[in-house]
């Protein structure tokens, strides 16, 4: 078989929005930090399974990422031999118009469709059907499928080079936030089993390791070596303590070289009872010690354990989030709004139970029956799933046909949820300060020196750079209940710390007059009208880089005028601030340690992510 010339693409713009009019990429505001208001995270991501298919086969290819229509055909009528489409299920009206499109204008390419879109088109569309827009339907892992269909060894390891980074940060502080966030895929599949999950289905409850303990060390130390500019490591998998071996080996790795705690900033996996296993057979220094700096939980339901769902059966949910806070481990508690056993006399105490563990971060959704799951499977069959658009399947699908609730009532639910957590603890910010503030003392008092001699930095440059936010979140606090909290935190700050320097209390000033200027134009022009849109990038996979840590070169579309104009604006701001900055800190000799944190965020436009 001769060379093959490949396309990978992304679903073509524009995208459909998710109800409450946010954007389909853009998962810290649409869940993670969702309902803040200003202090909402902005953030953008990037189509890593392609990237991974792109890097572990020997034949050069082209990447695009969220392409528009004229970039797309433009792309297919070169004549391409394989096209592959990665996407969700609300991406699939479009995929099916691409798909038409390459039959018709690229009769010779092979079509091959992967991911949850992959999943829902296998699962809703008969044999006929799909041959007629797509030649492989590929679900799991594709690379070994890819290797085998082009003649090369399928069985060789699996690697993961530098890809591009995400990013995240408070909209009036960066509206295209630089990359700030590194992607590494640990596993893949869960072997949880839970029928509502695509993860669990797609890979037949089976678990298939992408990194090792060693090769995941490795990769963290080349995304730092390589871009010094990432504040968080995010690391998929569905449930990393499901493993402790494995995570004990990570810690192992860092304890050998614990200067490098200082800078560990990782995002887990984890469901309570095997964060808490975890926990009693390393100790709770142990979290510190592979450097968890987020974890996302699945709380489900306070009812989840009566009901069949392994979440909670031997530790109690308030107890695992209690002790990760007291240690500085920020949380992602997530719930689900819609369950056969939530009724009118149960749901708002169950909504409570999870505001009651005050998580750092939060992602409410109803319970979506998506097509290829058990749960799709058996609600169809009890004639329970509306017929709704593709683009209405997701996380907040009104497809459920619900026992006792109403559809509009789960959507209501779940916005009055994140309404809730932000009335009643403050923005995901403030309640990130008061953990980190947390952590600290912990690490203080701890008479593991690993925890205090160095994991301890990590919390002080960390409060340090969200207390430059508390002028603003006093200033635009919901209500004095959290207005009072973050003077609260004020206090404690300065108790820990001391006097902020001349660098914070100039840089908190700057802030607080960017979220002035924000507040203003809000109120006559929302963010929320306009809809986060991701910028077209191709990715040249040539093989000419296969020595480099970054395996690809980039080509960017121009940028329209106004988002043109937003980062020449950004850019003028943001070099006044750091010549200020820099200015002040060879006066301000009180914390250099801090200082210089805060100037090296400013320089690289990098400040807080999760």
């Amino acid at each position: 078989m001769g060379e093959k010339s490949i396309l990978f693409t992304t679903p073509t713009f524009p995208y459909p929005t998710l109800p409450a009019n946010d954007s389909l990429t853009d998962a810290a505001g649409q869940r993670f930090t969702k309902g803040d208001g200003m202090f909402t995270l902005y953030s953008h991501s990037h189509c890593f399974a392609n990237h991974i298919l792109a890097q572990n086969i020997n034949v050069p290819s082209v990447l695009l990422e969220y392409p528009r229509w004229e970039d797309f055909t433009r792309e297919v009528e070169k004549g391409y031999d394989i096209i592959g489409i990665s996407a969700f299920p609300p991406h699939l009206d479009n995929v099916l118009k691409m798909c038409e499109y390459i039959r018709a204008k690229s009769p010779q390419s092979v079509i091959m469709l992967g991911s949850y879109a992959a999943q829902a088109f296998a699962a809703s569309y008969d044999a006929e059907t799909q041959k007629r827009y797509v030649d492989h339907v590929i679900l799991g892992e594709g690379v070994k499928f890819l290797r085998e269909y082009l003649g090369e060894e399928p069985h060789r390891p699996i690697s993961q080079r530098l890809m591009p980074r995400a990013g995240a940060a408070p909209p009036f502080l960066n509206l295209h936030p630089q990359g700030n966030i590194g992607f590494l895929i640990t596993g893949l599949g869960c072997i949880g089993g839970c029928d509502f999950c695509s993860t669990t289905a797609m890979f037949d409850k089976k678990r298939i390791e992408m990194l090792s303990p060693r090769e995941l060390v490795e990769h963290i130390k080349l995304y730092h070596e390589h871009f010094p500019e990432i504040v968080l490591m995010f690391l998929i998998e569905e449930d990393h303590f499901r493993f402790p071996e494995y995570l004990n080996e990570i810690r192992e790795y860092w304890l050998d070289n614990p200067s490098v705690i200082e800078n560990l900033d990782i995002f887990y996996f984890g469901s309570i009872d095997y964060i808490g296993e975890f926990a009693k057979e390393y100790g709770w220094d142990a979290l510190g010690e592979i450097g968890a700096g987020t974890i996302f939980i699945g709380v489900e339901s306070k009812y989840a354990g009566d009901h069949g769902y392994e979440k909670r059966d031997e530790v109690d949910a308030r107890m695992v989030f209690d002790n990760l806070h007291s240690m500085g481990v920020r949380t992602v508690g997530a719930w689900i709004c819609g369950w056969d056993f939530h009724h009118h006399a149960n749901i708002y105490e169950d909504l409570n139970y999870l505001v009651s563990l005050k998580p750092t971060y939060q992602q409410l959704t109803r319970l979506s029956p998506f097509p290829g799951t058990e749960l799709w499977t058996r609600m169809k069959e009890e004639g329970r799933v509306y017929d709704v658009p593709w683009e209405d399947v997701h996380f907040w699908s009104g497809s459920q046909k619900n026992v006792a609730l109403e559809p509009h009532e789960t959507l209501n639910l779940t916005e009055y949820g994140y309404d809730l957590l932000y009335k009643t603890w403050g923005p995901c910010l403030l309640r990130r300060l008061e953990v980190t503030m947390n952590g600290y003392e912990y690490c203080m008092r701890s008479a593991n020196p690993v925890m205090r001699e160095h994991k301890s930095k990590f919390f002080k440059k960390q409060s340090g750079l969200v207390w430059l936010l508390l002028q603003p979140l006093d200033r635009f606090a919901p209500n004095g209940v959290v207005r009072r909290r973050v003077r609260k935190a004020d206090e404690r700050f300065r108790q820990l710390f001391g006097e902020p320097t001349a660098v914070m209390k100039a840089a908190s000033m700057v802030l607080d007059s960017r979220a002035i200027r924000f507040y203003i134009k809000e109120m006559f022009d929302p963010l929320n009208r306009h809809p986060k849109e991701e910028p077209c990038k191709k990715y040249i996979y040539d093989k000419k880089r296969n020595n480099s840590a970054v395996p690809y070169r980039t080509e960017r579309k121009s940028p329209s005028l106004k988002t043109w104009m937003e980062i020449r604006d950004m850019n003028l701001r943001h070099e006044m601030y750091e010549h200020l900055l820099k200015n002040l800190k060879h006066v301000s000799k009180s914390d250099e340690d801090i200082d210089n944190y805060i100037v090296e965020r400013m320089q690289a436009r990098s400040y807080v992510a999760f």
